[in-house]
């Protein structure tokens, strides 16, 4: 009997065992190669990855994430940033496995540290060693670009595989360095610069941090899991992890985490304890806390009157893209039995309701695309520093095929002054949180001298989309 195969795979995280999907029989026992095949059987169900070496790839800066066309020059701009901006060694050898559907996908990870089994089958990518796995129907077609950021937090295990020599950290040292990574390479292709990002995650921690879990807690996975399932949870893990890693490199230097990364000596390389930094951290999100809490203002803004004619010019700007926008108050009229605003902007029209300028729904050539069931409430009137309300709402199509469900938490954080092209303004801080994840989704102010936005931060995973009040005319 003739046999050669790779010893089966131990996870360190769930206890499972595996065979590794390169095993190679050359002989066994009959009984035993019945049992194989019969399993074989529904291997042949899935197709095999292909396999990318990615070898001294060519420097490539990308000005917007319509530059990306293939996966392998969206790995070139991560590994770019990495060595040449960040001074980190490149991982080498690196092996793409590029999967065509997320059955696949599953079923030739199964085994590697990820999420459950049934989730895997949503996510992009796993990472392992020195190799990545990617799902290409989790991309849903989308360009490269548009996914890089979450590709440049998986390519951070990679590295963080390479500077350990094998060895890895616990579980919020790993993904908050990961996240750390994917900021840096945002900020150093232009596309959202690394204080946005951080600003983004200190907010989201001040809204939700007075009950965040211990560092200690988080390197446990199965807490990890528990904690990232939970309303908010995202916050208490990703951002919580990331904020850590942030204090750390900003104190003590790429050098002293990359040093750590291979000695695994904590107070060797950032010279404290655990339980010091621990200390730290609590001060830090508790001072977050305290700056970013809603401060108290008397004035008030009341539902706004418009009039047909009404006219507001925007910018917008996103990396590598821009174009002007005019919003227009196109007429008045009845809309499911309700008085509203008609505002036009684009090809398309948003029948606003008159009474607090809910939008009711959307409109295109005179066909109703999307209603608002209940209409969309961005802002509750009056408007006043420290008001906090829900806005939740189907979408639903005009055939009713399909629906989505829209579910954000809105809060007034302040009363301040905001300079764009238009001019100044006496202007509300409008947040706009996911009320699952507690992700910040947006940030607007309204002035109630221009009846309407004069600026606007739209947050997506490409890079912000910003909307600035060029002009506007109210008579």
């Amino acid at each position: 009997m003739d046999i050669e195969i790779n010893p089966p795979r131990r996870n360190s995280r769930t206890g499972e065992t595996t065979l590794s999907p390169y095993t190679c029989i050359r002989g066994l026992p009959s009984l035993l190669v019945s049992l194989l095949l019969a399993n074989s059987l529904g291997c042949a169900l899935y197709e095999p990855p292909r396999l990318l070496p990615i070898t001294h790839p060519s420097v490539f800066r990308p000005a917007s994430p319509q530059q990306v066309p293939t996966l392998e020059e969206a790995i070139a701009a991560i590994m770019t940033v990495c060595t040449q901006d960040l001074g980190f060694p490149p991982v080498e050898p690196f092996y793409l496995h590029v999967y065509n559907d997320a059955n696949s996908y599953s079923y030739y990870t199964d085994g590697l540290p990820r999420l459950r089994g049934d989730k895997i089958r949503l996510t992009l990518a796993a990472p392992y060693e020195n190799r990545l796995h990617v799902n290409v129907e989790a991309a849903g077609g989308q360009p490269w670009g548009m996914l890089l950021r979450l590709l440049a937090h998986e390519y951070g295990h990679n590295l963080e595989f390479t500077l350990g020599n094998g060895k890895m950290t616990g579980h919020w040292m790993r993904e908050g360095f990961a996240d750390w990574i994917a900021a840096r390479v945002m900020d150093a292709l232009g596309w959202e610069s690394y204080a946005s990002s951080l600003s983004r995650a200190e907010r989201e921690l001040a809204r939700y941090g007075p009950s965040l879990p211990r560092l200690a807690d988080l390197d446990r996975t199965g807490y990890w899991l528990s904690v990232l399932e939970r309303p908010k949870g995202r916050v208490g893990t990703h951002n919580l992890s990331f904020l850590a890693v942030h204090k750390l490199i900003e104190k003590s230097g790429v050098a002293k985490m990359m040093g750590y990364f291979q000695a695994k000596n904590f107070l060797q390389s950032f010279g404290m304890t655990p339980e010091d930094f621990q200390r730290e951290l609590e001060q830090s999100v508790n001072a977050l806390a305290a700056v970013h809490r809603p401060r108290g203002d008397s004035r008030q803004a009341r539902t706004p009157e418009w009039k047909a004619g009404f006219r507001w010019q925007y910018r917008f700007t996103a990396p590598g893209a821009g174009s002007m926008v005019v919003n227009q108050v196109a007429r008045e009229e009845i809309f499911d039995e309700s008085p509203s605003y008609v505002l036009s902007i684009g090809k398309n029209e948003y029948p606003h309701a008159k009474i607090n300028l809910g939008v009711l729904a959307t409109v295109s050539g005179g066909k109703t695309i999307h209603k608002n069931e209940p209409p969309s409430l961005p802002l509750a009137w009056p408007l006043e520093t420290g008001k906090q309300w829900r806005n939740s709402y189907v979408s639903v199509d005009a055939e009713r095929k399909r629906t989505q469900k829209i579910d954000t938490e809105v809060v007034v954080a302040v009363l301040e002054e905001v300079r764009v092209p238009a001019g100044t303004f006496e202007a509300f801080r409008v947040e706009t949180y996911d009320t699952q994840t507690g992700e910040m989704i947006s940030e607007q102010w309204y002035a109630p001298r221009a009846k309407r936005f004069v600026n606007s931060i739209i947050y997506r995973d490409e890079g912000p989309l910003l909307q600035e009040l060029m002009s506007y005319k109210l008579d």
